[in-house]
C-alpha cells in the first residue's frame, strides 16, 4: 500500500492587485492572479487528467456535483438531488434554471452526450473515471439514469467532477473561458448569468492562472505582487512570505496528500510483503519534521480526514522500522535488495 502525507496549505492574501499583460477591469472589479504548478494544453476538457484543472474546469463547465471537505458530504452543482432506486440504478435531477454560456438551456440529453464523449473521444484522459458505467440516458428534460455494471457504492466520486459540455463544448459553469496561452496562463472570466453569481459580490470578475513551475519563480511572484495566490509555497520558503507586510500566510490542512504509490499491477510491487516492507522502511515523522518543517499531518493510509470514505479506525499503523523492513524483502524473496525505479514531477514537491 501506499504512503502519504497530509499537506497543510500554505495560503497567502495579498493587499496589492499589480498585473500586466491583460486589459484593464471596469471600476470597483475584481481581477486574482494565481501562481499554479499545472498547465493547461487544450480547450478539450477531457484532455486533462490533474486535480487542480478538474476544479476549474468544474467552474467553467459545470459538473453534476462536487465533495465538500469541511463538511465531509457531496453535494450538488448542476444537479438538485438524487437517489438510488435500486443497487445498479441511479437517478440525477438537474436544476431547471441552468444556461449554456451560449444561452441554450442546459438538459439531460447534453449530461448523456458529455459522459458518452468521456468514452469515445480518443484524446479523453478520464475514461477511467466512468469505468462503473454501463449506459447513461434521459428519463425525462432534467432526469438522467446511470446504470452501473454492478452496484457500486462510491459512484459519487466517480461522476461528480466530470464536466458537461455541448457539442460545440460550450460550458454552462459560474465563470467563462477567455483566454489559453499553454505553458504561460489561462484566463476566466464571470459568469453573470449563472444563479447567484450577481449577488456573489467577493467572487473575483477576473481569474488569471499564470504557470510557474518551480517554488521560487511562485513565491517570488508574489513578494513582488505579480500574483496574489501561489499553488504549493514550501515550508523552507514560509519564512521570506512572513516577513513582508503586504502578505498574511494562513496555514490549514488541506486535501492535499504526498505519497509514494505502488501499483500492484506491476513488479515487483504485485509482492504484498515489498509493500509493506517500503511501509516500514520510510521514517515519515522525520520527513515531516525536517523537509516539511513540520507543516504535515501523518495519515496511515489512503485516504485523509474530510475525505470521502476516511475512518480513523481503519487506519493501518506502520511505525519506522527498518530492520522489519530488511526481513520482509528477504521473505519476499529477494535477499540482496531488489532496484527500482522511482517517478515524480518537477517542482511540485518540497525540496526536490
Amino acid at each position: 500500500m501506499s504512503w502519504r502525507e497530509t499537506k497543510k496549505v500554505l495560503a497567502v492574501l495579498v493587499a496589492w492587485f499589480v498585473l500586466g499583460g491583460t486589459a484593464p477591469l471596469a471600476y470597483g472589479e475584481i481581477r486574482i492572479s494565481i501562481g499554479v504548478t499545472e498547465t493547461m494544453e487544450t480547450f478539450n476538457p477531457y484532455g486533462d487528467s490533474v486535480a487542480l484543472l478538474y476544479s476549474i474546469w468544474c467552474q467553467v463547465m459545470g459538473c453534476l456535483g462536487t465533495y465538500d471537505f469541511d463538511k465531509g458530504e457531496h453535494v450538488g452543482m448542476l444537479v438538485e438531488r438524487w437517489e438510488v432506486k435500486d443497487p445498479n440504478t441511479w437517478l440525477f435531477y438537474l436544476r431547471k434554471n441552468l444556461r449554456f454560456h451560449d444561452g441554450s438551456r442546459l438538459t439531460a440529453a447534453d449530461v448523456v452526450h458529455s459522459f458518452n464523449r468521456i468514452s469515445n473521444d480518443p484524446q479523453s484522459k478520464q475514461k477511467q473515471n466512468i469505468a462503473p458505467v454501463a449506459s447513461v440516458a434521459a428519463v425525462d428534460e432534467y432526469t438522467v439514469r446511470f446504470t452501473t455494471k454492478q452496484p457500486t457504492a462510491p459512484l459519487l466520486e466517480y461522476l461528480f467532477d466530470r464536466f458537461i459540455v455541448t457539442s460545440k463544448t460550450i460550458g454552462a459553469g459560474p465563470y467563462k473561458f477567455k483566454e489559453l496561452i499553454p505553458g504561460q496562463r489561462f484566463v476566466i472570466t464571470k459568469n453573470l448569468d449563472y444563479p447567484g453569481m450577481r449577488e456573489k459580490k467577493q467572487a473575483p470578475d477576473e481569474v488569471i492562472f499564470r504557470i510557474m513551475r518551480e517554488p521560487e519563480q511562485r513565491v517570488t511572484a508574489l513578494l513582488n505582487g505579480e500574483v496574489q495566490i501561489a499553488q504549493f509555497v514550501p515550508p523552507h520558503m514560509r519564512v521570506r512570505v512572513e516577513r513582508n507586510p503586504n502578505l498574511k500566510l494562513v496555514s490549514f490542512d488541506s486535501a492535499e496528500i504526498m505519497f509514494l504509490a505502488m501499483s500492484p499491477k506491476f513488479k515487483p510491487w504485485d509482492n504484498k510483503l515489498l509493500r509493506q516492507a517500503v511501509c516500514y522502511a520510510i521514517d515519515r515523522d522525520t520527513l515531516i519534521a525536517t523537509l516539511l518543517r513540520g507543516e504535515a499531518t501523518r495519515l496511515d493510509g489512503p485516504i485523509g480526514q474530510g475525505q470521502y470514505g476516511y475512518d480513523p479506525n481503519l487506519q493501518p499503523r506502520y511505525t519506522y522500522n527498518p530492520e522489519k523492513a530488511r526481513e520482509l524483502v528477504k521473505e519476499a524473496g529477494f535477499p540482496n535488495g531488489v532496484d527500482v525505479d522511482f517517478y515524480t514531477p518537477v517542482g511540485r514537491y518540497t525540496l526536490d
